[in-house]
């Protein structure tokens, strides 16, 4: 079309450039009237075409398009009046009103829209939904998803949208009973999105026992675990504080989201993984409790009481965290454990009853004692130590002629050191005690550096209007500057078992408890015997937790202790502060630690 218009402009130009220019009139006194006539009679032939031809392609779109007026008053032709272009303007002004929280200028555009007679779409029905949970009023919205149920018209998207603000408004046993009966009786498949918001709803209120019923439910609907799954039933194993948690639970949980203990030795791993409902990869931390549960399984012991295995995690900056190793070196822990160091490294008790803790060249006598040795084999099995001042040989020899008997460290001067089976530290025996260095935490890093990428993609779609190579050069110097140590022992102590704890708070409080089972069993027992509970409470109040006087000596430091004991079926966690049981969200926030659920 546009060809036919061009070759008759061209024709009409040529025709008037030969009435204007006949060889008879041709003069230099003409030349300007001819030119300005011949250029006013090719625009007006150009713009005469252009209207006929925009008056032609109209004609074509009435003919072709479903839903066309016509005005039968207009000589011209019939006028187009498509009700899609109206439909769509409507649209976008409802969410603009969305957008603005201008529900009054939303309901008035969809009350226009439904009395002209439109098609009413789920797509109208839901706009008009969100805005009214822009606007804050989930009462409305509550009722406005009545009328879209009652109009046939709720589908998944309007589901998601009042779970979500059911969720948001802390109505979770609204948002609960949305999502497990009204989306059944309307007949549409609960999708994953809205289970993790309500999920991620019942874990920030703590509520963990419905948290785990809903993630069970969540199974037996054959849905997969997204990333945000992940993540939310981390927050749930690690907000939990119940002292007495059952193993079996935490197993189930661990195995349908396929968590797995870190390789690497820390108490939990991270790996970068990339979900369906996320643009970008995002690091999946391990629950603390995951690999102390690991350890617990793996133990094995000929004692007739499977000890309980213990987790303690120590975070904070690299200063403090300094600080407190030389503590913990000072209490007895080892770098290393007793069978992973030399031959003499480990816990030694002498003839007069005092223990000393051997590592390397370091003999530690007491918290603030301390004294080198040196080797005099190749093997490490001999040594010379100043002894009562003076310089003596020791060397390790077994203790009987038996095989399999143990080895002790033999001096010339007659004394005789012997292997501790345990340490005391405060008032627990611990048995093979391991110790890490002070490591960064790359798990925090990763996290902080996804969530400040998450926020610049929302705030712009060209983040930091940089080059995606020099951003991704600046996303990686970000972090939190954290750092950790991780303590993994062995004891008999639970303190799931409030029973042993009292009886090991202090040695009066354990002869009292004697004399009351004494005197239950009919046994004549004194009334000088017997403690009150004056004399009781107090002693209860000792410190008989590590972490306890651990965090009264550094308090800028956070210590999370985590334990299972297979044999009693039972594993729990704290986290101090100052010598103060706190939960999880204080304790992130005390130490600047950073959570995605």
């Amino acid at each position: 079309m546009l060809q036919i218009c061009d070759i008759a402009i061209f024709s009409i130009a040529a025709y008037a450039i030969f009435l204007t220019a006949s060889s008879s009139d041709w003069s230099y006194g003409n030349v300007g009237t001819d030119v300005k006539l011949f250029f006013f009679v090719v625009g007006a032939c150009w713009m005469s075409f252009r209207f006929m031809f925009k008056r032609a392609q109209v004609n074509d779109l009435a003919e072709s398009a479903p839903g066309v007026q016509h005005d039968a008053t207009n000589d011209d032709g019939p006028l187009v009046q498509p009700k899609d272009m109206d439909f769509a303007d409507d649209m976008k002004f409802i969410q603009k009103c969305a957008w603005e929280h201008n529900i009054c200028g939303a309901i008035d555009t969809f009350r226009l829209m439904k009395e002209s007679g439109c098609c009413l779409s789920h797509l109208l029905f839901n706009t008009m939904l969100q805005a009214y949970v822009n606007c804050g009023n989930i009462q409305a919205a509550e009722d406005w998803m009545d009328e879209i149920k009652d109009a046939k018209m709720a589908d998944e998207c309007s589901f998601n949208i009042i779970i979500k603000a059911l969720v948001t408004s802390r109505t979770l046993q609204k948002a609960k009973t949305v999502l497990m009966q009204d989306m059944k009786n309307a007949g549409v498949q609960p999708s994953i999105i809205a289970f993790n918001e309500v999920l991620g709803g019942l874990v920030r209120e703590r509520q963990c026992e419905e948290a785990c019923s809903l993630f069970d439910q969540m199974g037996s609907q054959d849905l997969k675990p997204t990333s945000i799954t992940l993540n939310t039933m981390t927050k749930l194993i690690n907000v939990t504080r119940n002292t007495s948690q059952r193993i079996w639970r935490f197993d189930k949980i661990l195995s349908q989201c396929d968590f797995l203990p870190s390789d690497c030795g820390g108490m939990h791993g991270v790996r970068t993984h990339i979900s369906p409902d996320s643009l970008s990869p995002m690091p999946l931390p391990y629950p603390y409790l995951a690999g102390v549960l690991s350890h617990a399984k793996n133990m094995s012991t000929g004692t007739t009481r499977a000890p309980c295995a213990h987790e303690i995690r120590l975070s904070g900056r690299l200063p403090q965290m300094k600080a407190a190793r030389r503590t913990l070196k000072q209490l007895g822990f080892l770098d290393k454990a007793e069978n992973g160091g030399g031959p003499l490294d480990g816990h030694w008790e002498t003839d007069l009853g005092f223990t000393v803790v051997i590592e390397g060249k370091i003999v530690r006598w007491s918290a603030m004692n301390a004294s080198k040795l040196r080797y005099t084999k190749a093997d490490r099995r001999a040594c010379v130590l100043t002894l009562y001042g003076a310089a003596s040989h020791g060397q390790l020899v077994p203790l009987s002629e038996a095989p399999d008997s143990s080895e002790v460290l033999r001096w010339d001067n007659g004394d005789v050191w012997y292997p501790c089976d345990g340490r005391a530290v405060g008032h627990h025996v611990l048995f093979s005690q391991t110790m890490t260095k002070t490591l960064r935490d790359t798990m925090q890093d990763d996290i902080y550096r996804a969530r400040s990428w998450a926020v610049l993609k929302r705030v712009s779609k060209q983040t930091l209007h940089m080059p995606s190579v020099v951003e991704d050069a600046i996303t990686q110097f970000l972090g939190n500057d954290l750092y950790y140590i991780s303590i993994q022992f062995e004891s008999r102590w639970n303190p799931s078992l409030v029973d042993d704890d009292t009886k090991l708070a202090s040695p009066k409080v354990a002869e009292h408890f004697d004399v009351e089972e004494k005197a239950t069993q009919g046994i004549c027992v004194d009334d000088d015997e017997m403690l009150s509970p004056e004399a009781i409470i107090p002693s209860l109040r000792q410190d008989h937790n590590i972490c306890e006087s651990l965090s009264r000596r550094h308090p800028r430091i956070g210590f999370r202790h985590c334990w299972a004991d297979c044999s009693d079926d039972n594993c729990g966690q704290q986290t101090w502060v100052n010598g103060e049981e706190l939960d999880d969200h204080c304790f992130c926030r005390h130490i600047g630690a950073v959570t995605w659920a």
